[in-house]
């Protein structure tokens, strides 16, 4: 099996950047936002600089887990995600092959994000076939995911980047009603549409050298974003390969390292995980969740979940630290304890 990385582009934090400001905020010269806490419901303690930050949101729909959010530093959309986002051919990105990247594929379309850009805003909305998704990505938990965006009333939004970190998992916002969303998850954190979920729309996540030989006619993510970043620069260099944490969660699960990264999934309301690279290349593997029959399938890096009735079971990818912090009580599937082919 071809060994690499599933997320290259993730990096640590300058030692000498000051605790409180993660390195792309350093980057961008903004400074951290008070984390003081006060009640924003009867129920639930809401920190202030969300309150201050979204006047505008329904703090009397809440999770609990909101009061533990932090600030990471740069203010509401101080990460811009972007909003119009242009595109060229894959034959043309400019950086080397390795860049990881998520790659949607729609009925006419077939378009790329890579990392080196994602890295520096975090949320791409965008169409595929004119569907509005939201492309999403947390470098300080390696969280790669894609959703609908589609809000419980069923109108279409776009998404922001709140400021704020949930056991080191961004937190998202829409537009619409400034609801705060879980980025690995999609789940409403606190505002109108609490306790709404977003829906995962599938994509795969592979190198852009993999897209340039499979999908020749796919279109790459252009840098003519609207913003002046260094796309060739990792603001989060050794981030992955380091023990530490910036904002460390507020517990680690030992059974894994802590920064592998999963493939995470949910059958109903049990929520499983499994470790991407241990998953072999053409080896098809079958469990049981929720008494459902599943089937994982790994082909050319290129991963397909599917339930009974053949039916598609949309994924997204995180480190271990933060699937499993959020997930106590879900199940792991380790493919070196099963044998089948």
């Amino acid at each position: 099996m071809k060994k690499r990385t599933a997320v290259t582009l993730i990096a640590a934090v300058a030692a000498a950047v000051t605790v409180g400001v993660i390195a792309i905020g350093a980057a961008m010269n903004f400074e951290p936002n008070a984390t003081d806490s006060s009640a924003g419901s009867a129920a639930t303690e809401i920190p202030g600089f969300l309150q201050q930050s979204f006047p505008n949101t329904d703090w009397s729909q809440a999770d609990p887990a909101i009061s533990r959010a932090l600030s990471g530093g740069p203010p509401k959309d101080g990460i811009p995600a972007i909003n119009e986002p242009q595109f060229e051919p894959v034959a043309d990105f400019a950086h080397p092959d390795e860049v990881q990247a998520i790659l949607v594929q729609g009925e006419t379309e077939t378009k790329a994000y890579p990392y080196n850009i994602l890295i520096w805003h975090e949320i791409v909305n965008d169409t595929i076939d004119g569907i509005a998704i939201a492309v999403t990505f947390c470098p300080l938990c390696g969280s790669a995911s894609v959703f609908d965006s589609v809000l419980a009333d069923g109108a279409t939004t776009t998404f922001g980047v709140s400021g704020g970190l949930l056991e080191s998992n961004m937190i998202m916002f829409d537009r619409n009603t400034e609801t705060l969303w879980q980025q690995s998850t999609g789940m409403a954190l606190a505002g109108e549409n609490y306790p709404h979920q977003l829906e995962l729309h599938g994509f795969q996540l592979l190198t852009i050298g993999e897209i340039k030989d499979r999908y020749p006619q796919a279109l790459v993510l252009s840098e003519e974003t609207g913003h002046s970043r260094d796309y060739g620069n990792n603001p989060y260099a050794g981030y992955e390969d380091s023990g530490d944490f910036y904002f460390a969660p507020s517990h680690v699960d030992d059974r894994y390292p802590a920064k592998t990264i999963f493939v995470a999934f949910s059958i109903g309301d049990t929520h499983v995980a499994s470790p991407w690279l241990q998953l072999e290349d053409g080896r098809e593997y079958r469990t049981t969740v929720d008494g459902q029959a599943i089937t994982i399938e790994k082909s050319d890096g290129e991963l397909q979940i599917t339930g009974p009735g053949a039916v598609e079971v949309p994924f997204y990818f995180e480190m271990w630290f933060s699937w499993a912090v959020q997930n106590e009580d879900g199940e792991v599937f380790d493919p070196e304890s099963v044998s089948n082919r």
